[in-house]
């Protein structure tokens, strides 16, 4: 077997020294070795900074520690993630407040060595385990199987950021399209790169702990309160916002999809927003979801 290839780490960083400690012993734990990591801090003014060159300082592995575009984290990491000075090559998002198990990178690049490999590229994405406080690690929610693609992605992200990783050609496609202004930046790359044919694997087997805490980005995690966070987002209006910035954004990339999901794309736009929600619901991976979105459009 050929050895696996060096990888980048992205993460980005706002005021994380809660946890930020931890997530970077992970990450030296990995039992992967050779890897570099690129951080970009979108403005702490807490002990974060203090904590990076602490770990830089002990650590072989290049770290690269820049200044963010304070403008939000789609920006922050799509900003990182087309710097002009990245090294070429396979990338792994990290969140500031995770837990890598020690085989998080292993086995995320063997999976994206197997031959015969898609000219568009793959990504991978590792499931995750929900790590609440006093509480053992449970798995979340899996939302394998055959649904992740360009139709799902244009209604939900089946590639959440915390386990991504894009292999070389998949990495050099999203920096083609450049930074764009989007919702979220991992459903932007699911959207991106699924239209552009690039193979979707996800991987059923846990490579970390997603921490469930009152600062995450994205709301709740699970449970009553998660399902009435997306229930409200629906309510008012945020969901069919951010599904028609995305497409925008799409629109203007309309040159990287693939005949058939230029095609698709072409249909979405030519619907009125409200109509899309209903088009397109059918897509969503739960069947809930598809039901909620039907009734919200």
């Amino acid at each position: 077997m050929a050895p696996l290839p060096h990888i980048t780490v992205l993460m980005g960083t706002r005021n994380g020294s809660a946890f930020l400690r931890q997530q970077l012993a992970s990450l030296a734990a990995q039992d992967h070795p050779d890897w570099s990591l690129w951080i970009s801090d979108d403005g702490s003014t807490d002990s974060t900074w203090a904590q990076i060159h602490a770990f830089a300082e002990n650590q072989p592995n290049p770290v690269v520690l820049l200044h963010g575009p304070t403008r939000g984290m789609a920006a922050n990491y799509l900003g990182l993630l087309c710097h002009s000075d990245l090294p070429p090559g396979p990338v792994a998002f990290a969140d500031q407040d995770d837990l890598w198990l020690p085989t998080h990178l292993r086995r995320g690049l063997r999976a994206l060595a197997h031959d015969p490999a898609p000219a568009a590229g793959r990504v991978y994405c590792a499931h995750r385990m929900l790590l609440r406080p006093a509480q053992p690690p449970r798995p979340m929610p899996w939302r394998g199987g055959n649904r992740a693609g360009f139709r799902n992605a244009l209604v939900e992200c089946l590639t959440p950021g915390s386990g991504l990783m894009l292999d070389a050609a998949a990495t050099a496609l999203a920096r083609q399209a450049g930074p764009v202004d989007v919702p979220f930046w991992d459903w932007w790359l699911y959207l991106l790169l699924t239209g552009s044919g690039v193979q979707v694997l996800q991987d059923a087997r846990p490579g970390l702990l997603y921490r469930a805490h009152a600062g995450n980005h994205l709301g709740p995690r699970a449970g009553l309160r998660a399902a009435l966070w997306r229930v409200n987002r629906l309510r008012d209006g945020s969901y069919r916002g951010w599904m028609c910035r995305n497409i925008t954004a799409l629109e203007t990339n309309m040159a990287h999809l693939t005949p058939r999901n230029r095609t698709i794309l072409r249909q979405v736009l030519s619907l009125d927003p409200r109509q899309r929600l209903r088009h397109l619901s059918t897509h969503r991976h739960w069947l809930r979801d598809r039901l909620a979105l039907w009734l919200a459009a």
